[in-house]
């Protein structure tokens, strides 16, 4: 049996280098021993929760994955199997390209005109790791692809979730919390993504790992007591994408002026001429009532206009701020089949 230091050890060894490093370059203080402590910190932090999130099965069999595996004395161990993961297929076809369906599933979510979707304390809170976030620019072209079932495995509940007895890891792991607030300002959704991140690949690579080999944890509660969340793994779709040409980020943003745009707060759109663009990136939407997996421009967006001042029930409101996501659709124009609600279909 492993005594705790042992397993913490053990947990420690999971780690990839890349967090060590962004440990260091995040959190520099001024203050030598605070510095050494919150870095400490940050990595046993990072440690526990990536052992949580990161244990899952993948089928298909293309890189070395480290697999772990239970122990008969309920402890974990890790091993290293040469495994594959499923493989992202796309091509540049040369025939004429058909017109694809894009819809968006509005659930008319905010509750007024004068604040946005999401209340969060920074935007930070929002800040994806998507390899294209403020830095779109020079993408003119990206694979599409026909949804199909199956490729969000089933809902796993976290309490069960330790109970599994098989897990894989990427061999290039990255990782990111991203979180919003209840009106009374208390202990926020917490939404976790670690997915496969190999930065010596082209951009539009790195962009379909970061959408579908991925693992994703979302809880309520603060990271690790696996009571209230669930989790859940994307794969790739089987079959082969093809290359649709892009509109740029300059015409996104006319679009989003215009109030063209998709957004789960109809109210958005109130505020589409002033509102503040506070982060812009490429991403798939992977819905299940998706007929195609296909990019758009995802807009984070405030006013000025938007009051949470009578919405927050607590005496501190003044240190949270609205937002919004909000989606223009990034494939040309003359390729789109626009549909304004999608009524859901379940794979």
């Amino acid at each position: 049996m492993k005594n705790k230091y042992e397993k913490l050890y053990s947990i420690m060894e999971l780690l990839k280098d890349e967090f060590i490093e962004e440990a260091f370059e995040e959190e520099k203080v001024k203050t030598v021993t605070l510095w050494k402590f919150a870095v400490a910190a940050c990595i046993c932090i990072l440690a526990c929760s990536s052992w949580f999130s990161l244990k899952y099965i993948y089928p298909g069999n293309t890189t070395e994955i480290k697999h772990q595996e239970e122990a008969d004395d309920g402890n974990y161990k890790v091993s290293t199997n040469i495994d594959r993961l499923p493989e992202i297929k796309y091509e540049k076809s040369t025939e004429n390209l058909e017109k694809i369906n894009c819809s968006f599933q509005t659930d008319d979510r905010g509750a007024g005109g004068n604040y946005g979707t999401f209340i969060i304390k920074s935007i930070k809170d929002k800040t994806s790791k998507n390899p294209t976030r403020n830095n779109t620019e020079g993408i003119t072209e990206l694979p599409v692809f026909k949804n199909e079932p199956g490729l969000w495995s089933d809902t796993i509940r976290m309490k069960d979730f330790n109970k599994s007895t098989n897990g894989v890891y990427f061999a290039h792991l990255s990782y990111e919390t991203q979180k919003d607030y209840p009106y009374d300002g208390s202990s926020p959704n917490i939404w976790n993504i670690c997915f496969q991140s190999d930065k010596s690949e082209d951009i539009t690579t790195q962009l379909l790992q970061y959408t579908f080999y991925r693992s994703f944890y979302t809880g309520s509660k603060r990271l690790g007591e696996g009571k209230e969340g669930w989790y859940k793994v994307m794969v790739p779709p089987s079959g082969t994408g093809k290359i649709y040409p892009l509109i740029s980020q300059e015409q996104a943003e006319q679009k989003l002026r215009k109030g063209e745009f998709f957004t789960v707060n109809p109210y958005d759109k109130d505020v589409a001429e002033t509102a503040q663009v506070l982060s812009v990136e490429l991403e798939y939407r992977t819905d299940e009532y998706q007929v195609y997996i296909q990019p758009f421009y995802k807009f984070i967006i405030t006013d000025d206009s938007w009051d949470i001042s009578e919405v927050m029930r607590c005496e501190n409101w003044e240190d949270y701020m609205s937002v919004s996501e909000v989606y223009v659709p990034a494939v040309q124009d003359q390729y789109l089949d626009i549909i304004e609600s999608a009524e859901l279909r379940v794979n």
